[in-house]
């Protein structure tokens, strides 16, 4: 941090005068260099630094030992400001008719007009923003330790509250699973089958209806927008065109890995990602689009930070750590402290969130949202009593550097396959073998095992992705352990030979007669008979698919009654 005299080298000649007559240093007829160096050497005898200690009350003395608590004896201004008054913006010739440093508005401003604090703007992990601060050299000759809180030495560790608590045994509990793993899995292949809109809304719209059903873990809005940005942080889909799809090469990779290692593949990336944004999917908030920007990098670190404090392996409340970050880094997420810039709703009433009393319903929410959304989802945080509790998982406590990452060994599954074509994998099946069996069929259920189904509609599928039924085959016995059904390689054999099924069900439109001479006479008119197909016998005919409506009112016209039965 910077010196006295660089610091009072900032002031200009007025506040130095100021400053001087309460230090009772003489500056007259000094230039502005000499006048600082004069009043930094007056402020940092150690004498006089005493006795302007001694001047100071009880909260003056307590906002300044504040600052000193803190490392480099600095805090951001408006953390600064909201606990002592802000400083009232002036220039010299307004400071000089309002006299502020003798009727100080705030504690802040007494501290600063006696040239125990300045500002200076600094670089923070929110971008550059005003600091409060003590320079050094001045800190280090204030007789701190007249109060007994001595800052010349190293403060003791703080024991966070909850480890003053008993046990905590929480009365429900929802564990956290590596569902999550599971679920990429299936959309990657969902992406890979069917053609989704890249544009986030439809996306987004497209997935939830076309997977409905098929999801292992959660599956609301937000847990599918965290699928696919993380998806895309981790470079396994990405954006061709105007369709969202895996990138297969990168995909293969994460597929092929062991479930240990894709969940930490999976948590580094959430960690690390930028294309999935915790505060814009936070319930209970409605943003708008109006040019501001939030970094998610900064919550999640300082959400990380603050875990690691946490009991290891025991259970915590949700609160008290959000309580903690209120009362320690409260602007964690916001440049400059700035609570007004932002557009946000709350849902329900529709009001505006602006300014930090509205903490709690934004910048709290976004935490709470973090630890039993994302964390939670991502196999990392169990959650206790509806989520008023939370303890780390294995993988949490790795994530939060407390623990090694698991690598426990897998076993080898294989797939059941059945006479009719049913398919049966178990969740321990390779993911990578999951996806491309997920490619060649219908899908029935999600579970443990999920089922598939080989069926016509699949094969005409699969042959559209280039994929050949003999790599089907061989595909199919080795993942099944090296039988396969003798009926389900007459199937695949006979879609190889005529890639086509040999019977096929069809819904159709059917045209009946009371005579075979009425249907005749319809059948020779032309302008009728170009609505009609195959005939099915001597009184009926098939009508051409989306025909109908048209041969009614052609019959119609003609004086022809046609009664419609569904």
């Amino acid at each position: 941090m910077r010196t006295l005299l660089v610091t009072l080298l900032d002031h200009d000649s007025g506040l130095l005068e100021i400053i001087a007559r309460r230090w009772d240093a003489d500056l007259e007829s000094l230039d502005k260099r000499a006048a600082a160096e004069t009043l930094a050497a007056a402020m940092l005898d150690p004498e006089r630094a005493a006795r302007e200690w001694s001047r100071l009350n009880d909260s003056e003395r307590g906002a300044l030992q504040t600052v000193l608590g803190t490392p480099e004896h600095k805090m951001t201004e408006v953390q600064f400001s909201r606990l002592f008054g802000v400083i009232r913006q002036m220039g010299p010739g307004r400071r000089d008719r309002e006299k502020p440093h003798l009727n100080p508005a705030s504690i802040t401003e007494t501290l600063y007009y006696r040239g125990l604090i300045a500002l200076v703007f600094d670089q923070s992990k929110t971008g550059m923003q005003p600091f409060v601060y003590v320079p050094p050299d001045l800190a280090a000759v204030l007789p701190t330790h007249e109060t007994g809180f001595d800052l010349s030495t190293e403060p003791e560790e703080i024991t966070p509250a909850w480890d003053e608590q008993e046990e905590i045994t929480p009365e429900a509990v929802k564990q956290a699973t590596t569902a999550i793993v599971d679920d990429l899995t299936s959309l990657l292949a969902y992406l890979q089958v069917f053609r989704v809109p890249a544009e986030t809304t439809a996306l987004y719209q497209t997935i939830q209806k076309g997977m409905a059903g098929y999801w292992l873990g959660e599956h609301q809005a937000a847990a599918v927008a965290l699928l696919t940005g993380v998806a895309g942080s981790m470079g396994i889909a990405a954006t061709e065109g105007d369709i969202y799809k895996p990138i297969p090469a990168q995909a293969r990779r994460w597929l092929e890995d062991t479930r240990p290692k894709q969940v930490r593949i999976l948590a580094e990336a959430w960690r690390n990602s930028t294309l999935f944004n915790d505060l814009w999917h936070t319930p209970g908030l409605k943003l708008e689009e109006t040019g501001w920007r939030n970094d998610p990098l900064l919550a999640r670190q300082t959400v990380l930070t603050f875990l690691e404090m946490v009991p290891p392996a025991a259970w915590w409340p949700l609160d008290e750590l959000i309580e903690q970050v209120y009362d320690e880094e409260p602007d964690f997420q916001r440049p400059a402290g700035d609570y007004d810039s932002w557009y946000i709703r709350d849902a329900a009433t529709n009001e505006y969130l602006r300014g930090f009393e509205h903490w709690d319903r934004v910048d709290g929410a976004v935490l709470r949202f973090i630890l039993t959304g994302p964390m939670h989802w991502l196999g990392l945080v169990d959650l206790g009593d509806s989520g008023t509790l939370c303890r780390l998982t294995v993988y949490g406590r790795a994530l939060c550097g407390k623990a090694e990452w698991p690598a426990p060994a897998e076993d080898r599954a294989t797939l059941t396959i059945d006479a009719d074509g049913t398919i049966r994998a178990p969740r321990t099946l390779s993911r990578y073998e999951r996806f491309q069996l997920a490619r060649i069929t219908d899908w029935v259920s999600a579970g443990d095992p999920y089922v598939y189904r080989l069926t016509a509609t699949s094969l005409q599928r699969a042959a559209g992705q280039d994929i050949q039924a003999d790599a089907m085959l061989a595909f199919l016995r080795r993942t099944g352990g090296g039988s396969l059904p003798e009926s389900v390689q007459r199937m695949l054999s006979q879609w190889e030979r005529t890639s086509s099924a040999d019977l096929w069900l069809s819904r159709a439109v059917i045209l009946r007669a009371n005579s075979p001479d009425a249907l005749q006479a319809i059948i020779e008119t032309p302008e009728l008979r170009r609505y009609l197909g195959a005939t099915l016998g001597p009184t009926a005919v098939i009508v051409r698919a989306g025909q109908e409506n048209d041969l009614m009112a052609a019959l119609q016209q003609r004086g022809i009654l046609v009664e419609f039965n569904d």
